[in-house]
């Protein structure tokens, strides 16, 4: 009950920061969300598959289901970071350049 209800308040927090956030800010956050949510694709993947399914096989499978929605997750994650870190590179470089030379 109080995983559900910690669940429910980030999830509200990260929609709170997504929808409120300008689009690049927009775009790191929600790839920040992915990654966290990546972190905990394989412990919800192997709970779901045990409590679905046969004990054993259910397991294993939900085992392999979480690994793959873990690599899925973290590298869309870090797709969304990096392409919105490069606008906002080129947006920060002229205001750098004197600092750097």
């Amino acid at each position: 009950m109080a995983l559900r209800r910690l669940t429910r308040f980030g999830a509200s927090v990260v929609f709170c920061l997504v929808v409120g956030a300008a689009p690049a800010q927009a775009d790191i956050i929600r790839g920040l969300g992915k990654i966290v949510a990546g972190v905990f694709a394989i412990p919800v993947g192997v709970l779901a598959g045990t409590m679905s399914g046969p004990p054993i096989l259910g397991t294993v499978l939900g085992l392999a289901n979480g690994t793959i929605n873990t690599i899925g997750l973290v590298a869309g994650g870090t797709l969304d970071i990096a392409a919105s870190a490069i606008p906002a590179a080129k947006a920060v470089a002229p205001f750098l350049l004197p600092f750097l030379l």
